[in-house]
């Protein structure tokens, strides 16, 4: 008899366990598609311009540069900036990638951000209407994404869109910043 209370007891004991343990896999973060959500925020930045950008006009695309490290971009805001382009794009714009400057607002005299001369005799060159620019930042749980699409020729912001993503394995990968190889 006691022998039987003792398997009882441990496949009564097996159970929780088991059941403890789909609870800590179901409380795992699962990654969004990053291009569905890329294309879901150009649709939206789209819809919000403030002025007109004619299909067929130029937007150059700079890469998503992480707030912690202005000088740097990870795999995040490469992949993120890449997606943003396919999808204006597809949207029937032409794209051109550009690594502008980390700091591609300067203040003037009266302290007003604006594009310093040589970014927008760059710009103008090549006959581009728009920049779209945007930062990052890692949390624990989300990364963070702003995307700003900015007027050459006035300075102005005519389109904004803020989101974030869920940190799952995939997202945290491209967040983090690779290591050097070991010697």
């Amino acid at each position: 008899m006691v022998n039987k209370k003792k398997i009882a007891l441990m496949f009564i004991a097996l159970a929780v366990l088991s059941g403890c343990s789909r609870l800590y896999r179901y409380n795992e973060v699962k990654d969004d598609d990053l291009v569905e959500v890329s294309y879901d925020k150009v649709d939206e930045l789209i819809l919000d311009l403030r002025q007109p950008l004619p299909r067929g006009s130029l937007v150059v695309i700079n890469s998503l540069i992480n707030v912690g490290e202005l000088e740097q971009t990870l795999s995040f805001g490469r992949i993120v900036s890449d997606q943003i382009s396919s999808a204006f794009h597809r949207s029937g714009y032409r794209v051109m990638g550009m690594e502008l400057p980390t700091e591609i607002f300067a203040k003037n005299e009266g302290g007003i951000l604006q594009l310093p001369d040589k970014t927008k005799e760059a710009l103008n060159n090549v006959g581009a209407k728009a920049v779209v620019i945007g930062s990052y930042a890692p949390g624990h749980n989300n990364v963070y994404v702003s995307l700003r699409v900015v007027d050459i020729a006035s300075q102005d912001v005519i389109a904004s869109a803020d989101y974030s993503v869920p940190m799952g394995p995939d997202a945290k990968t491209l967040v983090t910043k690779p290591q050097p190889p070991k010697k």
